[in-house]
């Protein structure tokens, strides 16, 4: 786990983009997500970078009572947030753990939903690939941010060094990203409405653990 991140993070709990209740437009982006992801009652969720939990909530709401959302952060401030908004849900696990290091179930989830975190995966290339070896054959990878993948470089570069160098690759090294990870991208919007990536396995294509065992 990046200590440093991990640190800039735990300093950030309070701030208003992380702990404010979303704003009419966000709400309106997260809207956006759920049709996406064709979020309903029963799916499996992973949650890379929950943070406080905020979009966890929505997620555990909209999965219902026979759904399960895995949520993820490697700040223990931010999972402390997270824990208290869960705590009367029973379909939400918290884990205070990086997507990079944590021993995903394979073949498990239905979605994999990084919201607001794509940036700061150390190594993008293992990560992604970690991750899609932990969706369904028929799973869902995406990719959100509410602001374009310009506005998310530039602002990054003002910030904290534990961050500034955590950067959105561009569309081609995204597709590249993916592809190497059996993925292929469906659709990519990176404008004034923010930044949204959808991934799946190509039809016939089965998940690379299952392409192992076949040897």
């Amino acid at each position: 786990m990046n200590a440093q991140k991990s640190a800039f993070f735990d300093s950030q709990v309070a701030a208003p983009w992380a702990a404010a209740e979303y704003t009419p437009d966000e709400q309106e982006k997260i809207k956006r997500l759920i049709e996406s992801v064709e979020v309903r009652d029963g799916l499996t969720i992973l949650e890379p970078g929950c943070g406080t939990g905020r979009l966890t909530e929505v997620l555990a709401d909209v999965a219902g009572p026979s759904g399960f959302v895995l949520a993820l952060d490697i700040s223990p401030r931010m999972v402390e947030a997270t824990l208290e908004r869960m705590r009367k849900r029973r379909n939400v696990r918290v884990i205070c753990a990086s997507a990079e290091e944590f021993p995903f179930n394979r073949s498990f989830f239905d979605a994999v939903i990084c919201h607001n975190v794509f940036p700061h995966f150390d190594d993008k290339a293992a990560t992604v690939k970690k991750l899609a070896d932990s969706m369904k054959t028929s799973g869902k990878f995406i990719v959100i941010h509410f602001m374009n993948s310009a506005g998310i470089n530039e602002l990054h570069r003002k910030s904290d060094p534990a961050v500034l160098n955590d950067m959105m690759p561009s569309e081609r090294e995204m597709k590249r990203l993916f592809a190497d990870a059996g993925l292929r991208i469906e659709s990519l919007t990176d404008d004034d409405r923010g930044y949204l990536l959808t991934a799946r396995r190509p039809r016939g294509i089965p998940s690379r653990e299952k392409r192992r065992a076949e040897f």
